[in-house]
């Protein structure tokens, strides 16, 4: 599996760059962070997305590549957007009891 670690940091920071959005955020512009996050969760999926129908009129070993590459960004920011959702509810539940 040589080489494969690539796609694996590529995954790792796309979850990095969700996890620590918020934080950064919240210290610089707090009344608007769901809605700058909501715009990086839909920009990271929409880029994916391309990426992942751009990988099929490539073809061949460099398509299959950026079809690796966009299914790790998805998973990064899935992945990412789950910490960053279950993070908050746990937040939230905190303030509130």
């Amino acid at each position: 599996m040589a080489g494969f670690e690539v796609f694996i940091f590529i995954a790792l920071g796309a979850t990095l760059l969700m996890v620590l959005a918020p934080l950064a955020l919240q210290k610089s512009v707090p009344e608007k962070k769901s809605r700058y996050l909501r715009v990086l969760f839909l920009g990271l999926l929409i880029m994916s997305l391309g990426i992942f129908i751009f990988s099929f009129y490539i073809g061949g070993w460099q398509g299959i590549g950026y079809g690796f590459m966009a299914i790790s960004i998805l998973i990064g920011t899935l992945l990412g957007g789950l910490i960053n959702g279950v993070t908050s509810a746990v937040s939230r539940r905190k303030k509130h009891s």
